[in-house]
């Protein structure tokens, strides 16, 4: 999706009125006097106030994927660093927030909210099949694996923690996550990634 300054900067706008005051109450009105700019002037960006929604949920999930991309660059590690990386930077920036806000499109714009878990899934399932590639190359991961089998398991395995209800009584997110993360890469890896895994492992346990 390819906008122009003016709309990022909109688009910008409304994503943080939405996450600091909630889907429902925020009105075009507030969003046009947050920009600086009239009703008339923002509804030549889009049709209504769904349409925002859907264009401005889906311009953060595309911002997000470049971030993530320039964060793994900075990061220069191997297959299962960037997993980890990716782990930190979605507890920082990508969850609470998000979650929030699709749990408030489900109850108010049920139709919009298959669209936009679309969206999700379409940056999950690129940088999964990305690292798997990538640790497939390295040697990390082995080379028999079904790399879109996985990217689908993979995703359950997120979509499971990110909403925590597959048990009763509620796990702790942090650790649920990291029992998660490392039970994915457990599944895949070759034997120099399992050493590698454990390295990291040993690693946080002597720093803790």
């Amino acid at each position: 999706m390819s906008i122009t300054a003016d709309a990022v900067k909109i688009f910008t706008a409304g994503f943080e009125l939405f996450k600091k005051f909630g889907i429902k109450a925020v009105t075009m009105e507030q969003i046009s006097n947050a920009c600086g700019i009239s009703k008339k002037t923002l509804y030549k960006f889009v049709s209504n106030k769904p349409d925002f929604l859907f264009q401005s949920f889906s311009f953060f999930a595309q911002s997000m994927e470049g971030v993530l991309y320039e964060v793994l660059e900075k990061n220069g590690g191997n297959a299962i660093d960037d997993l980890f990386a990716i782990e930190r930077f979605a507890e920082k920036h990508m969850r609470g927030d998000e979650d929030r806000l699709i749990g408030q499109l489900e109850q108010y714009y049920p139709e919009l909210a298959p669209r936009l878990k679309k969206k999700r899934e379409e940056v999950v399932f690129k940088i999964t099949q990305d690292n798997l590639k990538k640790g497939i190359e390295e040697g990390l991961y082995r080379q028999d694996i079904a790399v879109d089998h996985i990217t689908i398991l993979y995703y359950g395995h997120i979509l499971a923690t990110h909403e925590n209800n597959i048990a009763e009584r509620p796990a702790d997110l942090d650790e649920l996550r990291q029992t998660s993360l490392r039970y994915h890469i457990r599944g895949i890896a070759s034997d120099k990634g399992i050493q590698y895994l454990n390295q990291i492992i040993n690693n946080e346990e002597w720093e803790n």
